[in-house]
């Protein structure tokens, strides 16, 4: 995979777009928004609908395989129920991804890239072909949207991101329905009136952030997906911006490292409730139209067919019976993750700096041992005077021939001197023992040795 440079993705140039109401001709399209057309067939592959096909066909395939050789490959596919990511097939194609992905791109942001990696295998069925393509797509995006990789999007550093979601004008709801979905939720009357270019940028960071924590946090919505819910209820068309629309459904459908299950519009404007479904056919190409659901006012639409979310998991307000819904709390839960992750990655980078430094450590410590025993001595030889010196000067060496011959006059030397010394040397012998016995250490723990020395010192 090639480096994460700079790339013009066109989302910005999407927000720029302006698109003005003509009475005259209603249903006419502008030609630079044409460009941005939303792609929504990543999501329309590996749909539940279009997985089951692939695995059936590929049953087909590997049927005439398997008499000759029972070993499937890892690039190839699987069992009836496609290749799952815990397998050892799907770790191979994992470990086969972040191999391709490459060494420099993995250092920059290693955290985004394995989780992108994960949820995109999940999501196809540990389709590398896919995957790859799909990450390289994201990369591109995320680069374009925040300068490089290597940023990583906190709500510690980024207040303007923490008020944004304190608003409410996006939240998630997790684990919403029988396959274990989350479904995003924007709240229209909830955003500022006069939508700008920098407004929808930050809705961008916005819905990258919250789809990268649940993505994180919920596999069952990397495997099955995600449901997005714009709520229109009480908003009025003088602040909707066509621009911020397009640019949003742009970018969730062609770079996201996700799939999109349904989307299903709550409270309509009544503009929108007719004029959508004669654009269907545009915003939404292909078989993902069939998953596209304009509801009525009645927030328990989405409790029926064919959305059936879980009425325990929805607040009251989306016609659930989850009344301790709150969605301050959860942001209080990133934060402690965020937290959490920071001291993970810092344990992390310490553990390997120690395990570079062992060796070096292994063999300076010697040189710190005798160093740290002649500091000692220097210190100890000003406070006693000479004798200490003048002593190591007059004992013989062990290679010296007097040795044995002059043993008896250099003890009764030595006896004289401690008596004439008052003890002096026997201060000495004393805190030099004393000083030998704190640095006694094991040698399979050098570092309680190098502490205690330098504690000593």
């Amino acid at each position: 995979m090639t480096p994460t440079t700079r790339t013009d993705t066109g989302v910005r140039r999407c927000l720029s777009i302006k698109n003005r109401w003509n009475p005259s001709r209603p249903f006419y399209v502008p030609l630079l928004a044409r460009a941005f057309r939303p792609d929504f067939s990543f999501s329309e592959q590996n749909s539940e609908d279009a997985l089951k096909a692939r695995r059936e066909t590929k049953t087909k395939k590997t049927n005439f395989k398997r008499s000759a050789d029972d070993d499937d490959d890892f690039l190839s596919s699987s069992s009836e129920g496609g290749v799952t990511f815990e397998s050892e097939i799907g770790q191979r194609r994992y470990q086969f991804c972040l191999k391709t992905i490459g060494q420099e791109v993995r250092r920059e942001n290693p955290e985004l890239v394995e989780l992108v990696v994960t949820s995109l295998l999940r999501a196809t069925e540990c389709d590398v072909a896919r995957t790859l393509h799909r990450a390289q797509q994201y990369f591109d995006f995320y680069v374009d949207v925040f300068g490089k990789l290597s940023f990583k999007q906190t709500l510690k550093d980024d207040e303007q991101l923490r008020k944004s979601f304190e608003s409410g004008v996006l939240q998630v709801l997790e684990n919403c329905d029988d396959k274990g979905r989350s479904a995003i939720i924007l709240l229209f009357n909830r955003m500022l009136p006069g939508q700008t270019e920098s407004s929808g940028m930050q809705m961008i960071r916005m819905i990258n952030y919250i789809i990268l924590r649940t993505l994180k946090n919920y596999p069952t919505t990397q495997k099955h997906g995600i449901i997005v819910i714009p709520d229109m209820g009480g908003f009025s068309y003088e602040n909707y911006s066509f621009s911020n629309g397009r640019t949003n459904l742009y970018v969730i459908s062609k770079f996201l490292p996700c799939k999109i299950h349904k989307f299903c519009l709550l409270r309509p404007l009544y503009f929108v409730k007719f004029v959508l479904p004669a654009l269907k056919s545009f915003v939404f190409p292909g078989p993902m139209s069939a998953n596209v659901h304009i509801l009525t006012q009645d927030p328990r639409d989405l409790l029926r067919e064919p959305i059936n979310l879980r009425a325990e998991i929805l607040p009251p307000m989306y016609g659930g019976t989850n009344t301790s819904y709150d969605f301050i709390p959860r942001l209080r839960g990133w934060e402690l993750e965020e937290e959490e992750t920071e001291f993970s990655e810092m344990g992390s980078s310490n553990h390997h700096n120690d395990n570079n430094n062992n060796n070096n450590m292994e063999e300076e410590i010697g040189d710190d041992k005798e160093s740290g025993f002649a500091r000692e001595l220097f210190k100890r030889q000003d406070q006693f005077g000479n004798d200490i010196a003048m002593d190591c000067a007059r004992a013989p060496s062990r290679e010296s021939n007097d040795l044995n011959d002059d043993d008896d006059d250099f003890s009764s030397h030595n006896n004289e001197e401690d008596k004439t010394s008052g003890g002096g040397n026997a201060d000495v012998n004393f805190l030099t023992s004393s000083f030998d016995d704190n640095n006694t250490y094991d040698s399979a723990d050098d570092k309680s040795f190098t502490n205690k020395s330098f504690e000593v010192l």
